[in-house]
């Protein structure tokens, strides 16, 4: 099962906008998807059309806090959950293959 990383970040844009009623221009932020035609004018509320891109950025996108927590949550349950149902010849069999790992990284950095 392959996992798959979930974009931390989003493109941003400095555009000058034009109204297309009023002719009202202003520069806003907005991310690269963003139509070309399309976010309300602030004045008469029209749509806008994208005339230039001033600059362009990379912004992190913030976590969730709630999310982050249930993660952390589950993470704290997970592993007293998972040595209850190991058998005792299996804690051992792993406690004994992690003892050799960490020999044979020992022995290497000689």
């Amino acid at each position: 099962m392959a996992l798959t990383r979930i974009r931390r970040e989003q493109k941003v844009v400095d555009a000058v906008r034009r109204c297309l009623v009023c002719d009202w221009q202003e520069t806003v932020a907005e991310t690269e998807e963003t139509d070309v035609l399309g976010p309300p004018c602030g004045r008469c509320r029209a749509p806008t059309e994208r005339i230039a891109v001033v600059a362009q950025r990379v912004e992190r996108l913030p976590r969730n806090p709630q999310a982050a927590a249930l993660g952390r949550l589950g993470a704290s349950r997970g592993g007293v959950a998972r040595a209850a149902a190991l058998t005792p010849k299996r804690r051992r069999e792993i406690a004994r293959l992690a003892a050799q790992a960490r020999w044979r990284k020992g022995r290497r950095e000689d």
